[in-house]
């Protein structure tokens, strides 16, 4: 039985890379789920051919509680995630902070432009500020391709804000906070703030936005692509646990 469940786990992760893959292009955190399919799927056949000796028994009374309580950790991660997936929301503000989400060269990714519409769909007269430095395979800082896009369907130059040196949310949160406050002169607890970005980040960026200050602050989310969406969901557990130790 737990040989099928390794390889019917390993066979899901596997099917999904290569259809994802196809349909979405390479994507960092797909690769990282390809080999743990593998990984499954060879703890199958090993499970099957050798489980029942009796190293392999003692072995598996030690870490299948394990297994099961990490399994079930995330489970509970997940969840809060899901729950607090954000929705659309026109609610006045002040400022608009726009995260970013990753270029194909010098174009915003699938994700990135569903974060750029959403944004658009729901704007309501405040400025906007893009925010995401540049990465490994970028040719230029995300927020120089949030700013274009933006101005491309309409949005004045001088309604945008650029913070182009972050490389994580919680820098995202803190560049920006800080480029917001020097242009309005107050401090961001007293400010009307609304961060836009993907549904399944809203959990995480509620808890680093109270850490980083922002008082009057909420979460609009813009769609996940449906193909992003497993490996999206997934990871953010992981980032969830990271920034929770570790972004103070």
């Amino acid at each position: 039985m737990l040989s099928v469940l390794f390889c019917g786990a390993g066979a899901i992760l596997i099917v999904y890379w290569l259809i994802s893959t196809v349909s979405i292009g390479s994507v960092a955190f797909t690769n990282v789920l390809l080999g743990v399919g593998a990984v499954c799927v060879i703890a199958g056949i090993l499970e099957r051919r050798f489980g029942q000796l009796p190293g392999v028994l003692t072995l598996k009374k030690f870490l299948l509680p394990v297994l099961i309580a990490a399994l079930a950790g995330f489970a509970v991660l997940e969840t809060l995630i899901l729950v607090n997936a954000a929705r659309e929301d026109d609610t006045p503000a002040d400022y608009v902070l726009v995260l970013g989400a990753g270029l194909r060269g010098d174009q915003p990714s699938l994700t990135l432009m569903e974060r750029l519409d959403a944004a658009l769909e729901r704007d309501t007269g405040g400025i906007f500020v893009v925010s995401g430095g540049q990465g490994p395979n970028e040719a230029i800082p995300e927020a120089e391709a949030m700013a274009r896009y933006l101005m491309e369907h309409g949005i004045p130059e001088e309604r945008i804000l650029k913070e182009s040196k972050s490389t994580s949310t919680m820098e995202n949160l803190r560049y920006s906070r800080d480029i917001i406050e020097q242009h309005s002169g107050r401090e961001i607890s007293a400010l009307r703030v609304k961060i836009i970005s993907s549904d399944f980040h809203a959990f995480r960026i509620r808890m680093l936005a109270r850490r980083a200050g922002y008082g009057q602050v909420s979460v609009s989310g813009a769609k996940t692509p449906a193909m992003a969406a497993p490996s999206c969901y997934i990871r953010e557990v992981f980032a969830l646990v990271k920034s929770f130790l570790l972004d103070h």
